[in-house]
């Protein structure tokens, strides 16, 4: 069976396809957000385990004064990058919507209820097509702007300060050479 039908003829199946089209989507879009949440702590998990390992092997050099200065302040800038990336990590409380109601579709809004509230508020929320609709248009748009936005703000952070760490490690080490 086709979805082209003749102009003013609606079968089930092309009343159904707008609906599933739109569920599809959605899903896509939230199941890619959480996806990025995934890249985003893997990528402040690197960085930890990186710092972490050369924090320890620059302490070997410490003993020699010329380049005491550039091991410090080597350890400092990845001391920050670590605290950015653990900064990243934490999780951030996810923002009731603006009429104060809670995202029945977030964990963060289903445990304000008991069960049978939830129960009763979801199977009135799934009898209306709008309503599951814009619950999940508000998961991405919260998705987006209350987590990802401010972990990945975080994660470059931590990346400058990492950054910053290796040049002051190369400076610090190659300054007492030169001179």
């Amino acid at each position: 069976m086709s979805l082209q039908t003749l102009p003013g003829e609606k079968t089930a199946e092309a009343k159904n396809w707008p609906a599933l089209l739109r569920g599809s989507v959605l899903s896509s879009a939230q199941s890619k957000h959480v996806q990025y949440i995934s890249l985003a702590d893997r990528r402040a998990q690197v960085i930890i385990t990186i710092n972490a390992f050369l924090i320890p092997l620059s302490l070997s050099g410490y003993d020699k004064p010329d380049i005491r200065l550039g091991i410090l302040l080597f350890i400092f800038a990845a001391s920050l990058s670590i605290v950015f990336a653990i900064v990243s990590l934490m999780p951030k409380r996810y923002q009731e919507d603006r009429e104060g109601k809670a995202n029945l579709l977030h964990f963060s809004g289903i445990w304000k209820y008991d069960e049978e509230s939830y129960k009763e508020m979801m199977s009135s929320a799934l009898e209306s097509r709008n309503t599951i609709t814009e619950l999940m248009v508000s998961d991405i748009y919260h998705l987006s702007n209350d987590v990802l936005r401010p972990k990945f703000r975080w994660i470059r952070l931590s990346f400058y300060a990492f950054l910053v760490s290796l040049v002051f490690a190369v400076f610090g080490i190659a300054m007492p050479l030169v001179v």
